[in-house]
């Protein structure tokens, strides 16, 4: 009798504990970018460990998870995880006193992307319930309860609503905005949700192409193109295992936002916004953001993840007029001059005449006579010699400088020398990242051809160990059409920083172009082909762009293979290759742009072939004429776009294919005619028909 009544108590506890568990917030932070653009400092440092105004970058993101009240959060780590891990395990937020319940290290340094790591965490089953998702770069002070309020009122009324995504309105030339990056939301006025999104670049000219069937769905629309997007959403379960359905989603936004944008037919699900006017939102995702982010935590805009805070481990800042923040044991000297918004760290030491400005200087660094910086990082511990001016610069812990180096626009990393007298202009980068590496004599004779121009001689060190590492990174976070993305550096061994990222896209075209031809001489099935031309996009994060190159490659020596092996004409053969790897073709073209990318690069891609002329012509008549793969305004855009006619080679390879895309735009304006024509004899039968209907009614 005492069992049967303990039995509706134990399902009553049970029932309210399950919706306990649903009201904790867990989080999920991403700590790698998977992105170059802070090299060289990141092939030593994840960037989360990063000091940003002498607080590293995680710290800010915790303390912003900690103040929205979430309980659980599991740490991804990927690149550096054991530093990573070692950093969490020796912080406050290990501590009996952290404001989490749970602080967990996920370490997977196998994933790649985002998409992997949802992957990863779909597979281990670690998210019960809906999950706040950031990157380890995230600054912040905004207020959640009301969007977390949204989220849950309308994942109470509609399931299928799998996630909201948290937008700070803003400029179009907001500081914190990476440059050359801005993403386009179209939102449904009624109900906040997104139907449509674009990732425009400089060269899209700032125009996007809306589906017809969503102004008919939508009747209010509105085009946000102002908005800050940190990427910081609020998600359901249903989004890890979305990740796990679609191997190929690899972006967030780009792959995962706009294919469940996208498949709303297959899918059925719906993704919501939520922008916010108020607080501060920013990533610190390239080094232009890094100078704003650290020029707004000084001017206190992200109160309270201010200095003075003292957010660091055993950091005691104090604040003075003008927005000057000093720790402990700091030896200035009379002459100095310590100008407004200027952090100093402890143990800093600033020697007679130096004037400091606008700078953040890191514990422990000796700054010599008559040095002055402006809107320098200086990390912990370096010296930097009499004489030098520093401008716009990062000097990484444990650097030396030389007396009178000139620094505009730099960075030096970790325990690099620079020796006196040194110049150095906007985007150079300085690392002595690969002397702790033993090298063969051609690695050396390399390393030095490729620009290792400083002396090093009073520093009595070998040129070995300093390696330039070229300018501003290119890997902006996309596969944009025409963009290029730096493959990662293998986790296994130490990278060369002195290696063109040009080599290494070229490399990844040969093998990529090289495999999916070995399937297609061999006639390997066309998922199998597929699905390895993926994991070779995926290992190096290479974009659709690079993947469609390659796929042209193989495709143009196919199509000449069969040419010559079947003694049959270059049309037979373009329709015979083409069909049998259509499925190849649709998995890098998504869209109209992407078909005018594929066609720019297959005509210079025919511009080295002997009858590149024929093959031009023939491979777009099938994918046009027989397959329907290519639209004719994607034909035309093609031939109007000024890549294509930009030299002899690419104007004479295309002369052969100008009566093909004169007949399709002709036969256009035919069919345009004859509807013209339809619809007016249409008309005139309808009114013929009303007065012989109006005729009959007199008569009766």
């Amino acid at each position: 009798m005492s069992s049967k009544k303990n039995k509706p108590a134990t399902g009553g506890n049970k029932k309210r504990e399950d919706q306990q568990r649903e009201n904790i917030l867990q989080a999920v932070v991403l700590t790698d970018s998977y992105q170059t653009k802070f090299r060289p400092l990141t092939l030593e440092t994840p960037r989360c460990l990063l000091p940003l105004a002498n607080v590293p970058l995680i710290d800010y993101t915790l303390e912003f998870l900690s103040l929205a009240g979430v309980e659980d959060v599991f740490i991804f780590a990927s690149a550096h995880a054991d530093k990573i891990e070692e950093y969490i395990r020796n912080s406050k937020w290990n501590m009996p006193s952290s404001p989490f319940t749970k602080c967990q290290i996920v370490m997977s340094p196998s994933s790649l992307s985002v998409g992997d790591a949802m992957r990863e965490l779909d597979g281990k089953s670690m998210i019960t319930t809906d999950f706040l998702l950031v990157n380890g770069d995230f600054v912040s002070n905004l207020p959640l309860e009301g969007v977390l309020q949204t989220h849950r009122d309308r994942r109470t009324k509609d399931k299928n609503a799998i996630m909201t995504m948290i937008l700070r309105e803003a400029g179009f030339e907001h500081r914190t905005k990476a440059r050359g990056e801005s993403g386009v939301f179209v939102i449904d006025e009624a109900s906040n949700r997104c139907v449509h999104y674009e990732e425009m670049r400089p060269s899209d000219k700032g125009t996007i192409l809306l589906p017809s069937e969503l102004r008919k769905q939508h009747p209010k629309l509105r085009i946000r193109a102002d908005l800050i997007d940190c990427q910081v959403d609020i998600c359901s379960p249903d989004v890890p295992a979305l990740f796990t359905e679609n191997f190929d989603y690899q972006h967030i936004r780009r792959h995962f936002l706009h294919g469940i944008l996208t498949d709303y037919e297959l899918y059925g699900k719906t993704i919501h916004t939520y922008i916010v006017s108020e607080g501060y939102a920013a990533r610190v995702r390239s080094l232009q953001t890094y100078d704003a982010v650290s020029r707004d935590i000084i001017g206190r805009w992200t109160y309270p993840l201010v200095p003075d805070n003292n957010l660091g481990p055993d950091q005691n800042y104090t604040m003075e007029r003008g927005n000057i923040y000093k720790e402990e044991d700091i030896t200035l000297a009379r002459s100095c001059l310590v100008r407004r918004n200027t952090i100093l760290g402890r143990g800093v030491s600033i020697d007679e005449g130096s004037v400091v400005g606008n700078s953040v200087i890191g514990a422990g660094c000796k700054i010599g006579k008559n040095v002055v910086l402006d809107r320098a990082y200086i990390w912990n511990n370096v010296v930097i010699g009499d004489g030098c001016k520093i401008q716009n610069s990062i000097i990484a812990s444990s650097a030396v400088l030389g007396e009178v180096c000139l620094l505009r626009g730099s960075i030096v990393s970790f325990g690099a020398r620079v020796s006196q007298g040194t110049e150095l202009g906007p985007l150079s980068k300085i690392s002595s990242y690969n002397r702790r590496k033993t090298r063969s004599e051609d690695e050396q004779a390399s390393a030095e051809q490729d620009g290792l121009t400083y002396s090093t001689q009073h520093l009595s060190f070998s040129d070995s160990d300093i390696s330039t590492v070229p300018g501003e990174d290119s890997d902006s976070d996309s596969d944009s059409s025409d963009g290029e993305i730096i493959p990662r550096a293998n986790k296994n061994s130490r990278s060369d920083s002195t290696t063109s990222f040009e080599d290494g896209d070229e490399s990844w075209h040969r093998e990529a172009s090289t495999s999916l031809l070995n399937a297609m001489e061999n006639d390997h099935p066309t998922e199998v082909a597929n699905l390895e031309l993926n994991g070779l996009r995926m290992t190096t994060n290479a974009g659709f762009h690079q993947v469609r190159r390659a796929v042209v490659t193989a495709l143009v020596t196919r199509i000449e293979q069969v040419v010559t092996k079947d003694s049959i004409s270059t049309g037979v053969a373009s329709s015979k290759v083409l069909k049998r790897w259509e499925s190849t073709f649709k998995r890098c073209v998504f869209e109209r742009k992407d078909q005018v990318d594929f066609l720019l690069l297959l005509q210079k891609e025919c511009c080295s072939r002997t009858s590149g002329g024929a093959l031009l012509l023939n491979i777009v008549q099938v994918l046009n004429n027989t397959l329907e793969l290519v639209m004719e305004e994607a034909v035309n855009d093609w031939w109007l776009d000024e890549r294509s006619s930009t030299d002899e080679k690419m104007l004479a390879v295309r002369k052969p294919t100008e009566a093909f895309v004169k007949w399709l735009a002709e036969a256009e304006s035919e069919s345009e005619s004859e509807s013209e024509s339809e619809s007016e004899s249409e008309s005139e039968s309808e009114s013929e028909d009303e007065e012989e209907n109006s005729e009959d009614s007199d008569e009766e």
